[in-house]
């Protein structure tokens, strides 16, 4: 198994060292001794918090960039083999990035980015070592103690404890302690992680690559167990808002139990113009009509402006049939003016719509979640946008 690594351009401001963060002048991943360096960092972060390593960049905070020139030396495949000869059988999927912003013409900051290991300890399984010495040990368990690496501790090894028993206990929470609930911990033969775990490990994989979005059993599986997670943070917000979009049947339930705000969604429906995934078809109608509800009128016309430039017909034709802010709005109406099973989701109180929308994905046919949920989700969110005037 390799470890993937991507590489991509990304500008970040100026950093400064902590324990997420190691800044190197400079490390030549083809040398020997530079490699296992870099190798016992990876490890160290990993089985703390995860973090970045920042080649080019002095203690002080000054990029003096590596060369052009050297960039080949961080080529993906054989970097990423180094790293599971020293870890196999476990696997860290490691990010490279290149930042050329406050550096001289020529010259980049090396970005490494580490996410924080789900199941640690890492233990590293052979000696690092070059001909002027060791730098790690066959059995090592290493950490990052402020910005220094370490042995690991009896607490490190306690911190690991208490993550592994919380983890069982939100599996039991979910099941003793909201019976009424839909919890599916199985897919086929495919165990599902806890709700807030699941979250959590997207959200590294979204910061990583910004493709990498929930699929659409994730969100049912996280709108039924939403009473278990935190969605306050920009990132998990940002996440749940762009996988969604793309998979609408929860997409209006989360903007009203998130409390979306005018200024998050329209910076998610103009990033999502640009991004690289290829479900942007199925979202090209859900921009336009969440855009009516969330954006100016002369936002929304730049948003049309950006979404007849795209290269997706589906989301230029979107364009055309709903280039007036009016347009979009009627389609909503329309939408929320359907009837389930002779009964109107305006009749609804909020919590009958919730618990609608649960036995809807409880009776798991994926025709009606698709048809259904949407209307149900709407007046939702129509309800709470009223009760906080926006």
């Amino acid at each position: 198994q390799t470890t993937g690594i991507r590489v991509r351009e990304m500008p970040q401001p100026k950093e400064t060292e902590r324990v997420d963060l190691e800044l190197k002048r400079y490390l030549d991943p083809g040398a020997k001794r530079d490699l296992m360096r870099l190798v016992k960092q990876i490890v160290a972060m990993a089985n703390t918090q995860g973090g970045r390593i920042l080649v080019g960049v002095t203690d002080d905070g000054q990029r003096v960039g590596v060369p052009d020139r050297d960039r080949s030396k961080w080529d993906p495949a054989p970097l990423g083999d180094q790293l599971d000869r020293y870890i196999n059988p476990d696997h860290v999927e490691v990010v490279v990035a290149f930042r050329s912003d406050g550096c001289l013409e020529g010259t980049a900051v090396v970005e490494v980015t580490v996410p924080q290991y789900p199941d640690p300890p890492l233990v590293l399984c052979r000696d690092g070592s070059d001909q002027s010495g060791t730098i790690f040990r066959k059995g090592d368990v290493l950490v990052r103690n402020n910005t220094k690496v370490e042995a690991a501790s009896r607490s490190d090894y306690a911190r690991w404890r208490r993550e592994d028993r919380q983890r069982l206990l939100e599996s039991f929470k979910t099941v003793l302690l909201n019976p009424s609930a839909t919890v599916r911990i199985t897919r086929g033969d495919e165990t599902l992680d806890p709700p807030s775990y699941l979250l959590s490990r997207a959200v590294d994989l979204f910061r990583q690559r910004p493709d990498k979005l929930l699929d659409g059993e994730d969100l049912l599986y996280l709108f039924a167990n939403r009473d278990y997670l935190d969605t306050g943070s920009a990132d998990r917000r940002r996440l749940l808002m762009h996988s969604s979009l793309r998979r609408q049947a929860t997409l209006w339930f989360w903007l009203g139990l998130m409390d979306a705000k005018p200024g998050e969604v329209a910076d998610v429906l103009f990033e999502a113009l640009n991004m690289g995934d290829r479900d942007k078809s199925d979202m090209s109608r859900a921009m336009v009509r969440v855009g009516s509800l969330f954006l100016t009128p002369a936002r929304y016309r730049d948003l049309i402006s950006g979404m007849e430039s795209s290269g997706y017909v589906h989301i230029r034709r979107a364009a055309a049939q709903f280039r007036e802010i009016a347009d979009a709005k009627a389609s909503i109406d329309k939408q929320r003016r359907m009837s389930i099973e002779g009964c109107q989701a305006s009749d609804l109180s909020d919590q009958d719509l919730l618990e609608r929308a649960e036995r809807e994905i409880e009776g798991g046919r994926n025709v009606n979640i698709s048809r259904r949920l949407p209307v149900l989700g709407i007046e939702y969110l129509l309800r709470k946008m009223s009760s906080t005037g926006s």
